[in-house]
């Protein structure tokens, strides 16, 4: 019996098995339904969303850090609760169904040159998210995961999660700062020697 218990309480957060079959959803399901008016739009908007985000830094700037800055502290805050479980499951799912939807759409949609797209517009602000999902989501289920089990928090758990989550807040602020100063030019020139449109 206290084996079972010890295997049991051994049990990890399973991210990169929940990123790849988020990922793999993400892959598949663009190809049952790219045929509907949904691929034109979508591409289309994905890439000129590019283009025009760097034209004013700054109000993107906000924008962005409202979209990703109030997930992320969504997120953070439902650590301390009972939420935290499922949101970390949910959340990183959905991470790879993302990632994985924007690859396929824009091969589906231009091909080899339109992947190489897709890919840039995840490019360099994901090398920081990418880390910042995987870290922060597998502390958010964790500690949940022992306010399930054990009712409480000690001191020291609680300082141990908000210093690990201020980690997670760096790199998802450096990432955003990449994602509005960088991407922009970075998918700009994809697009220009690519010659998608």
């Amino acid at each position: 019996m206290k084996y079972e218990t010890g295997i049991y309480e051994r049990k990890k957060y399973p991210g990169q098995l929940l990123f790849g079959m988020g990922f793999l959803i993400g892959v598949i399901l663009p190809n049952f339904i790219y045929r509907t008016q949904w691929r034109q739009s979508t591409a289309s908007s994905m890439y000129l969303m590019g283009i025009f985000s760097g034209d004013n830094s700054a109000e993107y700037f906000w924008q962005v850090l409202k979209m990703r800055g109030g997930i992320f502290l969504l997120a953070a805050c439902s650590g301390v609760t009972i939420f935290g479980m499922p949101l970390a499951i949910m959340g990183m799912l959905a991470g790879g169904v993302l990632i994985g939807m924007l690859l396929t759409v824009s091969v589906l949609q231009f091909g080899l040159n339109g992947g190489l797209i897709g890919a840039g517009l995840l490019f360099p602000q994901y090398l920081l998210y990418l880390p910042c999902m995987f870290i922060g989501l597998e502390q958010i289920y964790s500690c949940s995961k022992r306010l399930w089990k054990n009712r409480s928090f000690s001191a020291g758990q609680i300082t141990g999660y908000l210093l690990r989550m201020l980690f997670c807040a760096a790199l998802c602020l450096a990432g955003i700062l990449l994602e509005v100063y960088c991407n922009p030019k970075i998918t700009e020139i994809l697009i220009k020697n690519l010659k998608i449109f």
